[in-house]
């Protein structure tokens, strides 16, 4: 039992930390410029 709760909180922390890292990168490919005539 307890190494299923080992290997379950493992894989759940690898896959946030890889959502997160895709999140990151398709973030900046998205990003907008603020147009400066603005301020």
């Amino acid at each position: 039992m307890s190494t299923t709760i080992i290997f379950t909180v493992a894989s759940l922390s690898i896959l946030g930390l890889l959502l997160a890292v895709v999140l990151y990168f398709v973030a900046q490919k998205f990003k907008v410029e603020e147009d400066p005539r603005i301020d």
